[in-house]
């Protein structure tokens, strides 16, 4: 028999001491207040022809001048898959509904706790139930869900936070937004 997850490592109990990102002092923030660290990237995800967000994942640490915590309430567990393929299978992804502020221009994440890894994050384009408790997004992401078929606008984007339900998004993996980012950022 084959063990698939390693016990908890160092970075799930430096995370579990951790500050909140927009709590952690540091002096060189550019001028998005984001302090970068090794491993930081960044995406592009449009959520319609006329929107463009940035995101942000695994900073090293945000200003709290200029980011701020998005609502749990604007956040909720969708079901758990992946791509259908035998280790989404063996081991389901965890993903969320995430309504994206008005007027945001960019997210930002936290990294994964419980998961070596960082979270996804993907405009949703098209959903459709494929039987009951399954739905499809976007041609690719197969679902097992709980509940009915959830309410999709147009700020809507969903959310990966990998094979451990540890890994709440909100909770463990911090999720933060802004309405001011610098055009030339990438």
């Amino acid at each position: 028999m084959v063990r698939f997850q390693q016990p908890d490592n160092k970075l799930a109990k430096f995370c579990v001491t951790a500050k909140p990102l927009t709590q952690v002092k540091v002096n060189n923030y550019d001028i998005n207040g984001i302090a970068l660290r090794e491993g930081t990237f960044t995406k592009r995800v449009t959520l319609n022809s006329a929107r463009e967000l940035k995101v942000i994942i695994f900073p090293k640490a945000l200003s709290f001048i200029t980011w701020s915590k998005v609502r749990q309430s604007s956040i909720q567990y969708i079901g758990q898959g992946g791509d259908n393929n035998w280790k989404e299978w063996l081991r389901p992804d965890y993903f969320y509904l995430l309504e994206v502020p008005p007027q945001a221009t960019a997210l930002a994440f936290g990294r994964l706790c419980y998961r070596n890894g960082d979270v996804d994050v993907e405009p949703i384009k098209k959903i459709k139930q494929i039987s009951s408790g399954k739905i499809i997004i976007n041609d690719k992401i197969y679902l097992s869900v709980a509940s009915s078929l959830p309410k999709i606008n147009l700020y809507n984007v969903i959310v990966n936070t990998g094979s451990n339900r540890k890994d709440a998004l909100g909770t463990q993996t911090e999720v933060y937004f802004t309405t001011i980012l610098n055009e030339d950022y990438d």
